[in-house]
This record gives C-alpha cells, structure tokens and sequence, in this order.
C-alpha cells in the first residue's frame, strides 16, 4: 500500500528521534578537515618555497636583487661607526678631567700649564684658556683654537662640539670649567674627529656624511655623489632628514648600468655620547655599492605542492568513498530497519568493520520480516588500514620533502662574504684603538704624577676607573711589583717586577679569567702606572660584526668571546684553525662553508698592540643570513613537519571516533543476530552516525524480544517491561543474603481528607456491625 504524502517517512522520524551533534563529531569531519589543511599546506609550499620571495608573483625582479644580510649587515657597521665616532669625539673628555685632578693647575703660569698638557697629550692638536667674560683668549698652545664657537654658550660643566674645517676632517672642541683661582674661565682643547678614512680606506663603503641637527650635512668624505645619480641623491636626502630626527636605518635603490651592476645601499645612524653637554647630537650617513645578484623567479616549491594537493584529494575521495559513505549507507539502511521498512535489503560493503554491521543487521531485517537473507558479501580490507595508508603517503611526502629540499645548502655571494668581512675587521680595529688609547691614558697620568702634587695620584687613578670604563683596576706599583695605590677592583696580576719602558702584555695562558694589562712607568720614581683592562668590555666592542667573534692569543687560546666561553679554551674547529693561522701568516682569511661564514684578521700589524699576535676570528651560521636558499630550507623543513603532524592526527582521529567505534557496536551487534546475548543493552556512547547505528541495534534488539509493535520509536512504549527491567526491579526490591533490607526514605506527603461512608448499594459487601444486628 503506497503511503500517503501527508504522512512523514517513518526513517526520518526515527532520525529525528536520535540526537548527532555537530563538529567536531561525525565520521566525515575528520576527511573534510584534514584535506583542508593539506590544502593551506600545500599553498604554503608553493608560495613560500620560492627564491624569488612570495612578492615577485606580484612583480618581476628581472634585474636582481641585494641580499638581506648586506643591508642589514651596513645598518649593524653604521651604527657600530656611529658608536666609534661618539668616543672618539668625547675622548678628549676624560683626559681633561685626568688633567684637573691631576694638580697641575696649582704652580705655574698659564703658559707653562699648556704647555706641560701639550706634552703629556700629543693628539691634542690645540689648547687654550678662554675667559668668557671678557671673550677673550689668555693663553694658548698648539695650533688655534676656534674658541668663537662658544661665544654665548653657557658651559656650567663639560661641554662637547663639533666644528666643520674646509677640505679635512671635523674637530672637536671639548670646554671644561676651571676652578680656584682661574673660576670663570675655560680650559678648551681641540683634537680631531678619527675613524672616518679608515672606513674608506677598504671595504664597499663610498661615502661618509656627518649631518647637524637640522639636517644639514657638516662634512662629507669619499667619493662625490653625481647630480645624474638621482637614486642616490634620493637615498642621501632621505637619510640625512631621518637622521636629523634621531633615527637610525638603511635604504636601498635600484642597479645602475654603469660597467658593473651596483646597488646603492644607504645606512644611517646617530652619534650621541652620555655624560657631554653641547650639541654633539650629529648623525652619520654612509653610501655603499654592492653588485646586484640575478634572482630569477625559480619556484622550488610548485611540485611539491602539486604533489601534496594530489595526495590530499586522492586521500580525501579514498577515505570518503572506502569509509565515511558505507558508514552513512549503513546509518540510512539500520535507520529504515528501525523504523519497520523490512522490504528492501540491507546493502553489503566491502570494508571489515561494516561488513560485521551489515550483516547483523540484515540478519535483523529477516527475522523480523520472517524472510530468507540476503547472500553474505565477504570483506575485502579493513577501515584502519585504509587510514593506514592515506597516512603513510602523507609521512612519505614529509620525509622526501625533508630529505630534499630541507637539506639544501645555501650559496652565499662573494657580496655578502666581503660585506661580513669588512665588518669584521672594523671591529679589530675598534678593539686595538681602544688598547692603544687605553695605554696612552696611562701614559699621560704618569707624565702628570711626576708633577709637584705626586698626593694628586690617587684622584687621577680614580677619574681613570671611572670615566674609562676599559679598565676594571687601575693601581701604582713600586719597584718589586707591589701595589701602592689602586683604583677601581682588585687586581688580578700576579706580584712581580713589571718590564722595563711601557707597553701590553698578556699576564697569564691559563686560568679562571685572562689577565691583560697596559703599564707605564712615572719618570724618575721607579713606580709604574698598570691598568688591568676588562675582558667582557673586550668582547662588547666586537659585538657589532654579527655572529661569534672571538679574540685568540697566538696558541690558538681563547681571550675575549662574544657568546661566552671558557677562559683559554682552544679552538677545536679545523676550518676556524686554519683561518687563524692564514691570518697570523699576514694573509687575507675569509671562507664560507656549507654551514657557516669564517673571517680572521690580525688584532695590529704595528705599535705595542701588535705585540700581543692576538687574532679576532668570526664565523656566522649561514641559517642566520637572509639569503633565498635559507628561506626554502625553512620553509620546507616547516611543510615537512606541518605535514606529518596532520598525517598523524588524521590517522588519530580515525582510529578513535570511527574504527574503534564501529568495532565496539559489532561486538554488540553480531551476538544479538545469533540469538545470543538478548538481554545486554546496547549503548550509543556517541552522539553521530555510529551512535545512530548503534540506537538502530538497540530498537532491533527489543523488536526481537518484544515484537515489532517496538520498531519505529526510540523511547520504550509506556506499561511495556521488557525481562531485563523486570529483573533490576526484582534485584531491588529483595534483600541480598545476610544484609537487611535498605530502608527507603519516603518524601512526607500531604494529609488527606478522610473519605466519608457511603450506604450499601447494590452488592456491596455489609459492614460487620450490620452482619451482627443481621
């Protein structure tokens, strides 16, 4: 009889009935959510994996382009020039304060006092003695002192500034207010502003321009810019204002045509100094050239991609069309059975886990139909391994992708290989003029402790700690190697008699920490000025070259590290050894490995500096640098484990919310389809498809044992009890041997109205007062 429209489907109903909730449950969302994410992978692999960068598929770079590290590389060495520049220009500072503590403003003329200065401090190109008041000069030494500078600048302390000089490089005049009976006055020295031809002399820089405060450029040097080379006229207005404003960066241009394809890279920093007044806020400014580096648009990552997306789809059609649609054609045909259709068949499939599903509960169907069932379908394979195998293809493309691209070794360009060089070996020069000035500042305080205050010793020891913070002790010894008076913390060197003359020694080549001294004798006293200098002060002015640096003593022993280490631990490294030894040899020493960029360079050829043979060796990892094959390897070694980590939980995730599941209700189902097992309850311990399956048994389970008037609802038919709650209520009701009986508390339930006698109607049995008068 063919049901009427208005009638609902007795299936849907049923499905009505039975709650699925929504994700994360349900055994397609596993498939559906991984395939996406291998989706969002294999998009990251065909952008990301690229040489070009993920930009050039909005633009073309046909002409090259300048590596990350070089830009970063002149933004790191301008600013460590900057830094140079600032202590150079305040160098005169300590030193004048030296010099006032020193006493030797107490006897004598102005004349005789310049002089006797002029002698202790050779680089001090000029001195004089200004007394604002009347603007005029008292005294002077040297060559002139352009003291109009400070005309209407109130100096109350020491005051720094700048001046420009036509065709050479700037000075700086560096004013210090005198006390007792020259209060009012100034004492002024000019010296000259160093570092800057050494940055031009090797290495890709052009240019140097120092900019005022207000933008306006105080001196340049090096190579003149064209006024046809608008990029860099570009480049050097931009960041002379950014520098004006106290900033700090760097800019690139487009190549030139000019024989050899060249980049103008332009880099800025400020020169500020604690301590100073005076407007010595100037900002540097440097022009460089690097040859561009052809970057066609090579993309790596496309097959790989390609392939990933293939497997993503094959896994996801496979997975869906293998596991997630059987589940669901089950889940339709147990939800008819259920709801009493027993005329068409239960559809077989081929997957082990369903099969024992199907057959249940097509054996369901017959009997409650009273019919012959369905021919058995064998199984072919199993669900998990299916999973099994969407999952090692995932793992396979991981491990290839890891095992190629992965593991590729970057090119490095000779560009960023002399740039990281030339870094380097302003940092050793850095280093050897902080020794040598360090050992010219014990030489001046022992030209002024011979002076007629020798008691004036101690505050100029002091004054030294203080304000040249490369010294960590600072003491006087006598003849034997005794300390006399000191300075700053406890001295590290062994008593002993010290050298004759003046110079650096390394005092020791093993122990907890490297003793480095500068001494100098005082004239005609047998004493001696030593200053210990402080080893992680060392190594802080390395820092700027990028990468490990280390300074090691001509035993190949470590002395200063940037990265911390061992105190005289020897290098292990063949290729850092054989760097060391080229660069003791007097030979240039820069190599780039597989792995990793070495520079070694000799401390000082020349000077007391060069008698430590201290070499400064650097090796930066190659994964650090900003090159194109970095960021493929990274990217790929990413997508590698990105994937895997999505193979795994794919697998999982299967394994627990669909096979394990589907498993546990056959083990329930296929006992009741022999007739065994009618009274456990089937329990749908999850709310999807499996659960519904699972809800389906249970009806069947009951239409079996109570009849079919029970399919087609999930809730039992009120005043129907089946044996199993017949039997909880008989276990309840009656005692267990040996234990009472547990009282039930009752609820106290209202009273009620007493219900009034009514006569004897009909047959009702008489009262038995009624039997007694009877």
């Amino acid at each position: 009889m063919k049901r009427q429209k208005d009638q609902p489907d007795p299936a849907a109903r049923l499905r009505d009935q039975i709650p699925e909730a929504g994700f994360p449950r349900g055994v397609g969302v596993a498939s559906a959510t991984t395939f996406v994410l291998l989706v969002m992978i294999a998009a990251f692999t065909a952008v990301y994996l690229s040489t070009a960068g993920p930009l050039s598929l909005l633009r073309a770079d046909s002409g090259g382009q300048l590596p990350d590290e070089v830009t970063a590389g002149r933004q790191r060495a301008t600013a460590a020039l900057a830094q140079s520049l600032a202590t150079s220009a305040t160098s005169a500072a300590g030193d004048l304060r030296v010099a006032t503590d020193s006493g030797v403003f107490d006897n004598g003329g102005d004349d005789a006092v310049l002089a006797r200065l002029g002698k202790t401090y050779p680089d001090w190109r000029g001195i004089a003695v200004f007394d604002p008041a009347a603007k005029r000069v008292v005294a002077t030494h040297g060559e002139p002192v352009a003291v109009e500078n400070l005309r209407g600048v109130d100096v109350t302390n020491l005051t720094v500034r700048p001046i420009a000089r036509p065709g050479d490089s700037p000075l700086v005049l560096t004013a210090l207010p005198l006390t007792g009976d020259r209060a009012g006055r100034l004492l002024v020295v000019s010296t000259p502003l160093r570092g800057l031809s050494a940055e031009l002399d090797k290495g890709p820089v052009r240019q140097i321009r120092l900019v005022t405060p207000d933008g306006v450029p105080l001196f340049s040097s090096g190579n003149e810019v064209p006024a046809t080379d608008r990029v860099a006229q570009d480049l050097l207005a931009r960041a002379s204002t950014a520098a004006a404003a106290g900033e700090s960066g760097v800019l690139s241009g487009a190549a030139t045509d000019s024989g050899e394809r060249l980049a103008p890279v332009v880099s800025y920093a400020p020169i500020t100094s604690d301590g100073t007044a005076g407007s010595l806020g100037l900002a540097v400014v440097t022009l460089s050239r690097f040859p561009v580096e052809p970057a066609p648009a090579r993309w790596p990552g496309l097959l790989p991609a390609a392939a990933l997306l293939v497997l993503a789809v094959a896994g996801f059609v496979l997975l869906r069309s293998a596991v997630v649609k059987p589940i669901l054609r089950l889940r339709a045909d147990a939800l008819a059975v259920a709801a009493g259709s027993l005329d068409e068949p239960v559809r077989q499939s081929r997957i082990r886990e369903v099969n024992r599903l199907t057959r249940a509960v097509e054996r369901y169907r017959s009997k409650l139909a009273r019919r012959r069932p369905r021919d058995k379908v064998k199984p072919v394979v199993s669900a998990q391994v299916i999973v099994a195998v969407v999952t090692l293809a995932l793992l396979g493309w991981s491990v290839a992708v890891a095992a190629t691209l992965g593991r590729q070794h970057a090119t490095v360009s000779p560009a960023v290989l002399g740039e990281y060089g030339g870094r380097v070996t302003h940092s050793a020069e850095t280093l050897r003029r902080s020794l040598a000035q360090g050992l010219g500042d014990l030489r001046s305080v022992a030209r002024l402790g011979s002076a007629e205050r020798p008691d004036r010793l101690n505050g100029m020891l002091e004054r030294l700690a203080e304000d040249e913070n490369r010294f960590r002790s600072v003491y006087v010894t006598d003849e034997e190697g005794n300390v006399v008076h000191q300075a700053g913390r406890e001295s590290l060197r062994d008593p002993g008699k010290l050298p004759d003359g003046s110079g650096i020694h390394q005092h020791n080549t093993s122990g907890r920490v490297p003793v480095v001294y500068a001494f100098a004798r005082l004239p005609d006293s047998g004493k001696v000025v030593v200053g210990e200098y402080d080893i992680p002060r060392m190594a802080s002015v390395l820092g700027s070259a990028g990468g490990r640096v280390r300074v090691v003593d001509e035993g190949k022993r470590t002395i200063a590290d940037t990265q911390g280490y061992l105190a005289f631990s020897e290098l292990t490294d063949s290729v850092l050894v054989k760097n060391v030894a080229t660069a003791q040899s007097g030979e240039d020493a820069r190599e780039s490995t597989d792995s990793s960029l070495v520079v070694a360079s000799r401390l000082a050829d020349d000077g007391s500096v060069a008698d430590l043979n201290w070499v400064v060796v650097a090796d930066q990892p190659v994964s650090s640098l900003g090159v194109a094959d970095n960021t493929v390897r990274s990217g790929a070694r990413v997508a590698a484990l990105l994937t895997a980590v999505v193979a795994l939980m794919l697998f999982a995730w299967h394994l627990l919310v669909v096979v394990r599941p589907l498993r546990r209700v056959a083990e329930s189902a296929v006992p009741i389809a022999k007739g065994v097992g009618m009274g456990a309850v089937v329990y749908p311990h999850r709310q999807d498809e499996i659960g519904t399956i699972a809800s389906c048994v249970e009806i069947c389970r009951q239409a079996l044992t109570d009849g079919k008037t029970r399919l087609g609802e999930v809730r039992r038919p009120a005043g129907a009890a089946t044996d199993e709650t017949k039997l909880l209520q008989r276990i309840e009701d009656e005692p267990v041997r040996g234990h009472p009986r547990p009282v039930r508390r009752r609820e106290p339930q209202p009273l009620k109205p007493r219900p009034q006698p009514r006569r004897h109607q009909g047959n009702r049995r008489p009262e038995p007062a009624e039997r007694g008068r009877k």
